[in-house]
């Protein structure tokens, strides 16, 4: 089982839920399952065409997905997937 953690913004699109869990072996795996719970949800870390959109970190073992494989990162079981947006000011 898999945890995704949702930052305040949009755990109003998951029905209030600070985590998720899903079945996959793989990040896009875990985001399709999102998506196939709470697809609002899904829509604002993925972009329609399916690319993580750039105000939008993913952190597996506290690593961006960045450093590892990008969306097809392996997951395994008990990894939580942790989405924090950007943040910005000055």
């Amino acid at each position: 089982m898999i945890k995704i953690e949702l930052p305040d913004a949009l755990r109003s699109l998951a029905g209030g839920a600070r985590e998720i869990a899903v079945e996959a072996g793989s990040v896009s795996e875990a985001l399709d399952e999102l998506g196939r719970l709470y697809p609002e949800a899904r829509l604002r870390i993925l972009t329609r065409g399916g690319q993580v959109r750039p105000h939008v970190n993913l952190f597996v073992r506290e690593r961006d997905i960045r450093a590892h494989d990008g969306l097809n990162t392996v997951l395994e079981d008990g990894d939580s997937l942790l989405v924090v947006p950007s943040v910005a000011g000055g």
